[in-house]
């Protein structure tokens, strides 16, 4: 305890003596070998850091080829982790150990930026209730909380009462002199705030309820409840913004939660602008999946981010204790998460003993030496594709829609109204979410040569009552019947089959006026219920087809009546994700990328880094297998045989692959770029420089 206690003096003169000499550090280029450090850890564990060690510690990041970590100053129990007057140290810690954190990790140049709990602060929920986010009824907005369960009941995981940081909150005003209080005291390289998800489900606190009577909110308007606390949740984030950079003008800060591409109030009113850098929080082995990151990686990509892709080196959950996954696994995602333009970051847990665990070090580091080799092909670059896809951020529409696209290897961007004329094909999944504007832009770029697919109620206006575009048809209605049956026209029935086959629900009834009809519709001879149904499942096809179709096509606009990817997202049907293939195989010509005889679980990417003069085509195999609760990665397998086809308008100079930075042969026919990809395994990047 001695030397802990040197330490603490040998910190603290540290800390203070780096801030007078640079309040004004710089913070350039985004690192892309990080840690995310959690260590939310109960008053009733003891000896709390006692084995911390410096050597240890700066062993740890050495052996993980981590260049930046994320430390704590304040968890999720409302403790500190350095001496503080605002807040409430720790019982049972005896030394500054943000202090050591800091020296430790600046010593070996090693950035680290301070995470701080906002939203899930247990003590502060119980010594101060009027600081907690409250429903209409007055009840706390908690997570996983059963305000009936008895003290000896095991708590659910998870469970936390949500405060509210809202501006002009008296939890707001508490939050703020913690962080200054550190900026006084200690070198910030940055600040990683956590828990922001209030703002999404709205609060009606006596604070939030006072200011949105001044601000003339219905109370009983769930959407201006929202927007309301939406808004003043910015307002405090830009307070905080405001106050870090007063010490450290360029010192990041990231407020978690905020970027995630989903339709919450954070996201629609764009709470992520208020980031430095979007980063992306996942855990695809337990919930979100393998592919969630590319689009919301493409997404904040378009809008000019730089983002960090978050994993964690855990099995299953965040923040459990003893949880490895494979350092296969990891390298697997640290390889993707380059191969879309992010960085890396790998969530750990730190023992309350404050030791940090090896073998976990060596499992990251695994992934990050690999990532030493690549990094400099990723982060930096933006996707380039002519094909895009529109975000409805209706989760089942979009995911099931980037699923297919993944699948097949149709490499895609995130478009919009203002980015049509860079691209040929543009994709709408199938939920009404176009303005009058969006729609009116889009038909007159499909006038000029554009290309257009679009599902369902896509083309539909938000109100569901009529086409907001032309698709050579007439909106009906939704149809009666449970499911129905496609029977597909030559014309897109390319390899498919030719019998009616099964939609696990039904169609829009649509009439066409001035399109070709691709495919027809069977209709059951009824719905099932109890008191008419046929075996053990869907009613047979009638044996005439409606008049009602399946697929039109008018022009360069192809239209779906099925929700072909909310379909595709919930039953994964081949059949339909080979006919979107079909349909988009019909209007796109001139696809930047092209690959042939990589597997379906084989993922590709194309960047392209201006400032190198360079493109990368990345791509990725491991197949995920579904085991449990929990997908895993475990068969590396050698791939070969596959050929890539690149579309450059510029004058190509040098071709090779990483990251064996080998040259290889290639091919050029016109502007196109053949090549034929070395046998490799896992992942591996083909760089195309241009004079």
């Amino acid at each position: 305890m001695k030397s802990l206690k040197i330490s603490f003096f040998l910190a603290l003169i540290f800390s203070v003596a780096a801030v007078a000499q640079n309040k004004q550090n710089t913070i350039n280029e985004v690192r892309h070998r990080q840690v995310h450090l959690d260590f939310h850890t109960s008053e009733l564990i003891p000896e709390i850091g006692n084995l911390f060690n410096k050597e240890q510690w700066q062993n740890a990041l050495k052996t993980g080829h981590v260049n930046q970590i994320n430390i704590f100053a304040k968890c999720h129990h409302s403790w500190s982790y350095y001496p503080t007057k605002v807040g409430r140290m720790h019982p049972h810690l005896t030394f500054d150990l943000l202090g050591a954190q800091i020296e430790s990790c600046h010593e070996i140049g090693v950035r680290c930026p301070i995470y701080f709990t906002v939203g899930w602060s247990a003590n502060d929920a119980e010594t101060h209730p009027e600081w907690c986010a409250r429903k209409k009824d007055g009840e706390y907005l908690a997570m996983n909380w059963n305000f009936t369960s008895k003290l000896t009941d095991r708590k659910p995981d998870y469970s936390w009462k949500w405060l509210c940081a809202a501006s002009g909150g008296p939890y707001n005003e508490h939050v703020k002199k913690q962080v200054e209080e550190i900026c006084q005291n200690y070198p910030v390289d940055g600040f990683w705030f956590d828990i922001y998800h209030v703002g999404d489900l709205g609060c009606y606190c006596s604070s939030c309820i006072k200011r949105m009577k001044r601000e003339g909110i219905d109370l009983n308007d769930e959407k201006a409840v929202q927007k309301s606390t939406a808004m003043a949740i910015k307002a405090h984030m830009q307070e905080l913004r405001n106050l870090v950079a007063k010490y450290y003008p360029n010192a990041t800060a990231y407020f978690n939660a905020t970027p995630h591409v989903r339709d919450t109030a954070s996201f629609l009113y764009r709470l992520y602008d208020l980031n430095t850098q979007q980063e992306l929080e996942d855990l695809p082995t337990a919930w979100g999946g393998y592919d969630k990151l590319p689009y919301e990686a493409k997404y904040h990509l378009s809008q000019g981010s730089k983002i960090i892709a978050m994993s964690g080196k855990f099995h299953k959950a965040w923040g459990e204790f003893g949880g490895f996954k494979h350092p296969d696994a990891i390298k697997y995602e640290a390889a993707a998460m380059i191969s879309y333009g992010a960085s890396c970051n790998f969530g750990d847990q730190l023992h309350p003993s404050g030791e940090m665990d090896m073998d976990t070090y060596k499992n990251i580091g695994e992934a990050y030496q690999y990532i030493e080799q690549i990094e400099d092909y990723g982060p930096g670059g933006f996707p380039v594709s002519r094909l895009g896809m529109w975000l409805t951020l209706k989760k089942e529409a979009d995911l099931g829609l980037v699923n297919m696209l993944l699948e097949m290897h149709y490499d895609f961007v995130i478009a919009d109204e203002n980015s049509l004329e860079k691209i040929e094909l543009l994709i709408i999944p199938s939920y009404a979410c176009l303005s009058g504007n969006q729609a009116e832009k889009i038909a007159n770029w499909v006038k000029r040569g554009g290309k257009l697919i679009v599902f369902g109620e896509g083309a539909l206006n938000k109100e569901k009552s009529d086409f907001i575009m032309d698709v050579g048809a007439q909106y009906i209605e939704k149809s009666p019947y449970q499911f129905d049956y496609t029977v597909l026209s030559p014309a897109i029935g390319k390899n498919l089959v030719e019998s009616p086959f099964l939609n696990y629900e039904s169609a829009l009834k649509i009439k066409p006026t001035d399109a070709k009809i691709l495919a027809s519709i069977r209709e059951p001879y009824f719905n099932r219920t109890y008191q008419h149904f046929s075996s053990h499942r869907e009613t047979p096809y009638k044996l005439e087809e409606t008049e009602n179709p399946a697929i039109v096509q008018k022009g360069n606009v192809i239209y779906f009546a099925h929700h072909l990817d909310q379909l595709y997202y919930n039953h994964a049907v081949r059949i339909h994700r080979d006919l979107v293939k079909n349909a988009i195989d019909l209007l796109y010509e001139r696809p930047m990328l092209k690959v042939e005889n990589l597997p379906s679980c084989g993922r590709v990417s194309l960047l392209k880094q201006e400032n190198n003069k360079r493109y990368i085509a990345h791509l990725l195999y491991a197949p995920a297998l579904q085991r449990g609760e929990v997908m895993v990665l475990e068969d590396f397998v050698p791939i070969s045989n596959v050929h890539l086809e690149i579309a450059v308008p510029e004058k190509v100079d040098r071709v090779y692959q990483i990251p064996v930075d080998k040259e290889i042969e290639w091919k050029m026919y016109g502007k196109k770029l053949e090549v034929k990809i070395p046998a490799f395994t896992m992942h591996t990047g083909i760089v195309v420089e241009y004079k």
